[in-house]
């Protein structure tokens, strides 16, 4: 097997006499950086494309983080901890009290 990059052309009709690149290292190690924004093509030679060895790559730029959105009608402050865990300490430290007394 061999991994034989080619244009869309020679993709479609798994012509491999002109490569743009062949990938092949042998015992499997090919390996293909896909670093540039741009369709690739890989075929397999020597008949093997007609049986289906091949594959289209599109790479892309990955999309924008999503932005969040703000909570509606409560404070942010909340939800941050700013007045929940402070609570759940004095109630804690009341709890230990009452706990300690009895």
């Amino acid at each position: 097997m061999n991994v034989l990059e080619v244009n869309s052309t020679d993709y479609a009709s798994c012509n491999s006499d002109n490569p743009i690149t062949n990938w092949t290292r042998g015992a499997g190690r090919d390996v293909v950086p896909l670093n540039v924004t741009r369709p690739y093509y890989f075929i397999s030679g020597k008949g093997f494309c007609y049986g289906g060895m091949k594959l289209a790559v599109k790479v892309e730029n990955p999309p924008p983080p999503p932005v969040a959105s703000p909570l509606n009608g409560a404070p942010p402050s909340i939800y941050r901890g700013t007045i929940i865990l402070p609570t759940v300490f004095a109630i804690g430290a009341m709890w230990d009290a009452f706990v300690w007394v009895w």
